[in-house]
């Protein structure tokens, strides 16, 4: 079986036993306590899949920009009851939340390998129109279709829930565009991974094999978003 990664992965899990944190009833320490647990493994994370999308080697083209990986603060807006942390992959070195990101997310309850967005953007309602105009819908029902993904997307609910699945298919993408227009603030395809039925995965090195794997197929259709984006419609 040949290495996925050209070097050696340094990633070897999330902690098991950091899921733990999302209960903790005060905000200021349970933002504390979700960095501490799993910031760690995510910027391990972080550093090899930037190696491995994007390998110094001069056989390949250079991009217009390079991916960057971020992690979040927790603490925006004002207020926030932070329930999630994530690891979010993006070519914006800054504001990445306004575009596509390719996102491991982790909760209470799941962790997720996706192409997602935060379907409050601005720039959300461009991607809609691409995909409902043509061959971009066309192609993300494919690569469900070849690896048996799911159109996702999730509503807002009051903590410690903080957000709860609404709609969920492996090829309408035209009802999720409509579900997020109900009252979807998360479009997301690609892999969920419920807890604690696959606690053993995802506290494992191979999560970090699975989400290359799966952005190694994404990014080519990241980057046709982050493109088509920035065109502008012929004149007349």
């Amino acid at each position: 079986m040949p290495m996925l990664f050209e070097r050696a992965p340094n990633f070897e899990g999330l902690p098991q036993t950091g899921f733990e944190v999302f209960s903790i009833e005060n905000r200021e320490a349970r933002r504390a306590a979700m960095i501490q647990a799993f910031h760690p493994a995510l910027k391990i994370l972080g550093e090899d899949l930037l190696a491995r999308l994007e390998p110094a080697d001069d056989e390949h083209e250079p991009v217009a920009a390079p991916l960057h990986a971020h992690l979040p603060r927790l603490d925006w807006p004002r207020g926030y009851q932070p329930f999630c942390t994530w690891l979010a992959l993006s070519r914006e070195a800054h504001g990445y939340q306004a575009g596509p990101q390719l996102n491991v997310g982790v909760h209470v309850d799941h962790v997720a390998v996706r192409l997602g967005w935060d379907a409050s953007s601005d720039r959300f309602g461009r991607f809609e129109f691409l995909c409902r105009r043509g061959d971009l819908g066309q192609a993300l029902v494919r690569i469900a279709a070849d690896e048996e993904l799911q159109f996702r997307v999730y509503a807002s609910a009051p903590w410690p829930e903080g957000s709860r699945l609404v709609f969920e298919s492996a090829a309408e993408i035209d009802r999720s565009f409509e579900e997020v227009k109900r009252r979807g603030v998360w479009w997301e395809l690609g892999r969920r991974y419920d807890l604690p039925q696959r606690m053993a995965l995802v506290a494992s090195p191979r999560l970090g094999v699975e989400s290359a794997h799966l952005f190694e197929l994404l990014l080519p259709i990241y980057d046709r978003i982050v493109g088509e984006h920035h065109e502008r419609p012929d004149p007349g």
